[in-house]
C-alpha cells in the first residue's frame, strides 16, 4: 500500500518532469524561432545595450555609401541584395529601421553627420554654390584633438576639400586616375570603390605599422550607386533596379577587402563601424528618377548601422522612434566618453529618455536655387511626415508607407502640431541665408558639378518663394530632361533635338533645358541654333547667368559686336559680376587688344575677386606675356 509520503513524492517528480518538458519545448521552439525568423535582431533602445564611455580610446571607421536606399540593402529585408558584408555588421551591431536625412543630397547630408547641425544651421543646403564655414567644429576635429589619427577617401568631387568638409582631417584623399573614373568624361568626376577602398587600405597599413598605439578616425566615401549606374560586375540587360542593385553590390565587394584588412591588422575589437547611406534614390517613385527634388522617404529615409564585437554581442534592432543623421555625431562622441559641442541640433542615441514625440526637420531647396520652383521644407515623425508646399502634403506612414494618400485635408491633430512647429522653423531659417559662398570655382569645375546631374540653372529673378511653382509640376520635365542628356551623351543628335527643343517650352522659366539644349548645339558648332535657344529663353525671363552664357555662345563663334551687345545687357542687370568684365577681355584678347584685355581682368578683379580671382590672374599674366 503506498504511503501518503510516496504519492507526493511520485507527484512532485511528475511536476519536475512536466516543468522539464515544458522549458525543453519553450527553449526548443526559441531555437526553432531563431533559426527560421528572417529577422534574428531584437529590438532594444540603445541606451539598454551601451553606456557614454564604453568605446573610450575605440578606433572609428566611418563609412558612407551615396545614394543607397535600405531597402535595397540584405539586412534591412531585400531579399534581392547581395550585400553579405554590410549585412554581417548587424551580426555584432545595430541596426536604425527609421532613420532619415535632413537634405537628399550629398554635400549637406554629409555636412549634418559631420556636425550634427541641420543644413540650414550650417548655411550648406546644396552641392557646389556653398561651403561648411570654419566656425563648425566637425567630428574629425573633435577627435584630432583628442590625440586620433584622421583621414578621409573621398570618391565624388562634390566632396572636394574646397567645400569645407576636409576640416580636422589630417589626410583628405581624392586622388582618380583614368582607371578609376566612371564617367565617359575626362574631367574626373569620381572613383570607384575598388580605388578608394585600395586607397583607404594603403592608409591603414602604414597607420598599423608606424603610427603606434594612437587611434584613429577614418572615414571612407563610396559613390557608386548614384547614377548612372555601370557596375563592373553587371551583366548586360539589366533593369534599371538591377542595374541599381549592382552597383551596391559592388560596394559591398570593397568594403569586404577593407574590412578584411582591419581584421588581418587585430583591429576589429577595438574599431566602431559606423555605417550610414546620405539619402536614397526616387527609382521612379513619386515620379522622381534620381534624388535632391523631393522629400518622399524614398530618397530621405537612409540606412544607420552601428557595429563593433565588444560592443554588440548579438544583432539588434531600434524600431520604435524615428532617428537621424544629425545623431550620428553625438552619439559617436557620447560613446567614446568625449564631450559634445554645445549648439548641436542632433541627440545621442545612447542616453535614455529619448523623446517619442520626437520630429525631425528635412528639407530640399534644390528646387528653389536650381528650377525656379517652391523649395520643400518637411517634418518626418515616427509614423507622420508632413510636407510644406504650394499643394501641402500630410502622411501617416504607418498605415501608408509609400506616401501614396495625401491626407493634408483630414485637419488631424498631428498634422496641426506638425505644421504649427515647422511654420516656426523655417519662419527664422531664411532660404536667402546660403552661407559662405564657394567663389572660386573654376569653369571646369562648375562643368564637374553640372556633369553630375548638379547645377543645372538658376532661381528665378524675384527671389519670392511664395510665387513660385509646386515641383511636382515640373517632375516630368526633370525626368525629359536626363532622357535628352542621354541621348546627347550617346550621340544620338536627332534624338536629342526631338526632346530638347519641345522641353525648352515646357520647362518655362526653368533654365536647365535650354542650357543643356544649347551646350549640345555647342558642341555640334551649330551657332545660331545654340543662341536661338538662349536668345529665346532670355526674351522671356530676365536672367543674367544666361545672358551670360548667350555672350559665350557669341565669343566662341566669333560674333563680337553681339557678344559685347549681350554682356551690356547683362552688366545692367547684375553690375558686380565678375564674369562680364572676364568675357569682355577674353573679346579683347582674342582680337589682339591685349592691354584693353588687362583692364578688364582687373576691373574683374576689382568687383568680384572672390569669384573670378584664379582665372583673372591667370588671364593677366597670359596677356602680358603679349605686350
Amino acid at each position: 500500500m503506498t504511503s501518503e509520503a510516496d504519492r507526493q513524492a511520485g507527484g512532485s517528480r511528475w511536476l519536475i518532469i512536466v516543468l522539464v518538458l515544458v522549458v525543453v519545448g519553450l527553449a526548443g521552439w526559441r531555437t526553432f524561432v531563431i533559426l527560421t525568423d528572417p529577422d534574428p535582431t531584437r529590438a532594444v533602445e540603445l541606451a539598454d545595450v551601451v553606456k557614454a564611455g564604453d568605446a573610450a580610446g575605440y578606433n572609428i571607421l566611418f563609412l558612407t555609401l551615396d545614394t543607397t536606399r535600405p531597402d535595397h540593402l540584405g539586412c534591412y529585408g531585400y531579399e534581392p541584395a547581395q550585400t553579405p558584408t554590410i549585412d554581417s555588421l548587424v551580426n555584432h551591431g545595430v541596426r536604425f529601421d527609421d532613420a532619415v536625412t535632413s537634405v537628399p543630397i550629398t554635400l549637406p547630408s554629409h555636412s549634418t553627420m559631420m556636425t550634427g547641425c541641420y543644413p540650414p544651421t550650417l548655411k550648406v543646403r546644396t552641392n557646389g554654390l556653398y561651403e561648411l564655414d570654419s566656425e563648425y567644429e566637425t567630428l574629425a576635429e573633435v577627435l584630432e584633438g583628442k590625440g586620433y589619427d584622421t583621414a578621409a577617401f573621398i570618391s565624388s568631387f562634390v566632396l572636394d576639400k574646397r567645400f569645407g568638409i576636409s576640416q580636422g582631417f589630417a589626410e583628405y584623399d581624392f586622388q582618380v586616375t583614368n582607371e578609376s573614373t566612371r564617367h565617359v568624361s575626362d574631367l574626373h568626376n569620381e572613383r570607384r570603390a575598388k580605388d578608394a577602398s585600395t586607397a583607404a587600405i594603403n592608409w591603414l597599413k602604414e597607420f598599423s605599422t608606424n603610427r603606434g598605439d594612437s587611434p584613429f578616425f577614418m572615414w571612407v566615401h563610396y559613390f557608386d550607386p548614384h547614377a548612372p549606374y555601370d557596375s563592373p560586375i553587371a551583366n548586360a540587360g539589366l533593369s534599371r533596379i538591377e542595374a541599381y542593385d549592382a552597383e551596391i553590390a559592388y560596394v559591398d565587394l570593397h568594403i569586404k577587402r577593407l574590412l578584411d584588412t582591419v581584421d588581418e591588422l587585430g583591429l576589429r575589437e577595438r574599431t566602431l563601424i559606423v555605417l550610414a547611406t546620405d539619402h536614397g534614390e526616387g527609382l521612379q517613385e513619386h515620379d522622381e528618377d534620381c534624388h535632391a527634388v523631393f522629400v518622399y522617404d524614398s530618397t530621405v529615409k537612409v540606412a544607420l548601422i552601428l557595429s563593433c564585437p565588444t560592443l554588440f554581442d548579438r544583432p539588434y534592432r531600434v524600431d520604435d522612434r524615428v532617428v537621424g543623421l544629425i545623431d550620428i555625431y553625438p552619439t559617436v562622441l557620447d560613446m567614446l566618453g568625449v564631450d559634445c559641442p554645445e549648439g548641436v541640433d542632433g541627440l545621442s542615441l545612447v542616453k535614455g529618455g529619448f523623446p517619442s514625440d520626437r520630429m525631425i526637420y528635412v528639407e530640399s531647396v534644390y528646387p528653389y536655387m536650381h528650377m525656379g520652383c517652391a523649395p520643400l521644407y518637411a517634418l518626418r515623425a515616427h509614423g507622420a511626415k508632413y510636407i510644406m508646399a504650394p499643394d501641402p502634403e500630410f502622411y501617416n506612414l504607418k498605415k501608408d508607407p509609400h506616401e501614396l494618400l495625401n491626407k493634408y485635408e483630414s485637419g488631424s491633430k498631428k498634422l496641426v502640431l506638425m505644421e504649427r512647429e515647422l511654420t516656426e522653423l523655417v519662419g527664422k531659417w531664411s532660404i536667402l541665408s546660403n552661407g559662405q559662398p564657394t567663389g572660386n570655382l573654376t569653369a571646369e569645375e562648375v562643368a564637374r558639378l553640372e556633369d553630375l546631374g548638379y547645377l543645372v540653372g538658376g532661381r528665378g529673378a524675384d527671389g519670392d518663394e511664395t510665387a513660385l511653382r509646386d515641383p511636382k509640376d515640373l517632375v516630368h520635365v526633370m525626368n525629359r530632361l536626363m532622357e535628352f542628356l542621354e541621348s546627347a551623351s550617346s550621340g544620338d543628335v536627332e534624338g536629342a533635338i526631338a526632346i530638347g527643343e519641345p522641353l525648352v517650352e515646357e520647362a518655362g522659366g526653368w533654365s536647365a533645358p535650354a542650357e543643356r539644349l544649347s551646350d549640345f548645339y555647342s558642341k555640334l558648332e551649330r551657332w545660331d541654333d545654340a543662341s536661338r535657344v538662349l536668345d529665346g529663353f532670355v526674351k522671356k525671363h530676365q536672367d543674367s547667368g544666361m545672358l551670360h552664357r548667350l555672350a559665350k555662345v557669341y565669343f566662341d563663334s566669333r560674333q563680337w559686336t553681339e557678344c559685347e551687345e549681350t554682356l551690356k545687357v547683362t552688366e545692367a542687370i547684375e553690375p558686380l559680376m565678375g564674369a562680364v568684365p572676364l568675357l569682355r577681355g577674353d573679346c579683347f584678347f582674342e582680337q589682339g587688344a591685349y592691354d584693353k584685355a588687362i583692364e578688364q581682368y582687373e576691373r574683374a578683379l576689382e568687383i568680384d575677386g572672390d569669384r573670378v580671382g584664379p582665372d583673372a590672374h591667370a588671364r593677366i599674366a597670359r596677356a602680358r606675356k603679349h605686350l
